[in-house]
């Protein structure tokens, strides 16, 4: 389940990145839209490492969350290669 919701989480940051990118928004605004959109889900992960780092597994869940806002972020700039790609044959 959790590699389901992993992948389901980088699919819709694709997705995100086609739409975003198809919209007539100024630079700053779809940067702000990016990060507003990659990081909710890591700082689920990050937050309660970050706060109690004394804790079991703090370690553990900082590296998931990191690794998730890399994966997110990298997922959302293909989408947008690839909008951007379907833009500039068409």
């Amino acid at each position: 389940m959790p590699k389901i919701l992993a992948a389901l989480y980088l699919l819709l940051m694709v997705a995100a990145g086609w739409r975003l990118f198809s919209m007539n928004w100024s630079r700053g605004l779809k940067a702000g839209a990016a990060v507003a959109l990659v990081m909710p889900i890591p700082m689920l992960f990050l937050l309660p490492a970050l706060m109690q780092p004394e804790r079991p597994f703090a370690d553990l869940l900082r590296a998931i969350g990191i690794a998730l806002m890399l994966g997110g972020g990298v997922s959302l700039l293909g989408g947008m290669a690839g909008a951007w790609l379907k833009v500039r044959r068409a």
